[in-house]
This record gives structure tokens, C-alpha cells and sequence, in this order.
């Protein structure tokens, strides 16, 4: 009965500072997120970062431009290589040009065959330029179909993440936002758009914002 009991014990406290480790990991992303312009996304360099010792600031000014999208092209298993070397293909590509408030941008949203998407400014010729929102599957994705991702423009040069209590910028009034850490475990502890994977308005919007945060739009 004893030996039951230590076991127990054990694995209580093993299970313990298991739970610790992992909140103190979390915190230094978050931390990292929010002082550092690079942090990483499934072992990738962030794409948003040209260089990391940059000191121009990025800002963030005005409400969401009000326009919407049409569609101008589909492709499949279509590769983009991020400035890290990996390269990922995807199981279908579709871009889009704005109108109204978003004229003059043409943006694409790339579908990995895990459910993940990637927000893509295009080039002059139509090809994938330059992608700048990552959205990760929540956790809850299988019922509730949803994706997160970061919000930058943060920070003293705009290039961080947005801590849970912070305010957001007038961009992000309409947005549905969340923690991100509360819908991906292991990710970091701020702000971030929630869309369904088939809104590609709100996928499109953060896109637009975050490449105009860049001045690429």
C-alpha cells in the first residue's frame, strides 16, 4: 500500500515539474516575442524580419481599410522557400486582388496540407513574393475549424507581438482576437487573429495590415 503510494507520489511530481518546464519555456518565448523581432514558427526564422539589427520603426496608424477581394488565380503544389532554406509546398494556392480600401494590393493565401495557411504579398509577376502571416491550427482545430496568428507592431520599432492585456492598434478594432499560447500550446503568450481556415476575408485583412505595418503595400 506504502510502494502504491510512493509511486503515486512520484509520478505527481514528475507530472509537476513537467507542467513547470513547460510554463517556463513558454514564458521566455513570450518574452522573446515581445523584445526580440525574430521568433520562430515550427523551427522557422519569421519571414516579417529583413534584418533582425534593423532599427527603422514600423507603425501601425488608422482603422481596417473597408474593401473586399476577388479572386484572380489558383495554382497547386506550389513551393515557397523561407529565408531560413525550408521550403514548403502547398496543396493549393489562391490569390486575390483588393478593391476599395485594399486597391492596389495583391495578396495570396497559401494551404498546407496540415491545415495551416500562409498570408503572401505577390510580385509584380504574380508569383509568391513574400509570405507574412503564419496561421497555426488551434488545438481545437478538428471541431472548431479555426486558425490563430500573430499580430505584430508591437514593441518600440513595431516589430513585436502584443501581450494579452496590451492594446491592440485601431487596425485590429474588427478582428476576433485571442492569446495565442491559449489556442497552440507552446506558442507565445500574445495577441493574435482567430479565423476560420475558409475566412479568407479576415486572413486577407491581417495580411494587408501587417504588409502595409511593413510599407510593402
Amino acid at each position: 500500500m506504502q510502494s502504491q503510494q510512493a509511486v503515486r507520489l512520484v509520478e505527481i511530481t514528475r507530472r509537476k515539474a513537467a507542467e513547470l518546464f513547460d510554463d517556463i519555456l513558454a514564458e521566455l518565448d513570450a518574452q522573446s516575442s515581445r523584445s526580440d523581432p525574430i521568433d520562430m514558427h515550427d523551427g522557422r526564422t519569421d519571414p516579417s524580419v529583413d534584418d533582425p539589427k534593423s532599427t527603422q520603426a514600423w507603425t501601425l496608424s488608422g482603422a481596417l481599410p473597408r474593401g473586399d477581394w476577388t479572386e484572380i488565380g489558383r495554382s497547386k503544389d506550389e513551393t515557397y522557400k523561407w529565408p531560413d532554406g525550408n521550403v514548403d509546398r502547398y496543396v493549393d494556392v489562391i490569390k486575390y486582388r483588393g478593391n476599395g480600401g485594399f486597391a492596389g494590393m495583391e495578396l495570396a493565401l497559401g494551404y498546407l496540407e496540415d491545415g495551416e495557411v500562409v498570408g503572401f504579398v505577390l510580385s509584380a509577376a504574380g508569383g509568391l513574393e513574400r509570405g507574412l502571416t503564419y496561421f497555426f491550427t488551434a488545438d481545437d482545430f478538428p471541431h472548431t475549424n479555426e486558425v490563430v496568428s500573430l499580430i505584430r507592431g508591437g514593441g518600440p520599432n513595431g516589430r513585436s507581438g502584443f501581450a494579452p492585456l496590451e492594446p491592440t492598434p485601431a487596425a485590429y478594432r474588427d478582428f476576433r482576437i485571442d492569446v495565442l499560447r491559449d489556442r497552440k500550446v507552446g506558442k507565445w503568450n500574445v495577441q493574435a487573429v482567430v479565423a476560420t481556415v475558409d475566412d479568407h476575408a479576415t486572413m486577407l485583412g491581417h495580411t494587408a495590415v501587417q504588409a502595409r505595418l511593413r510599407n510593402l503595400a
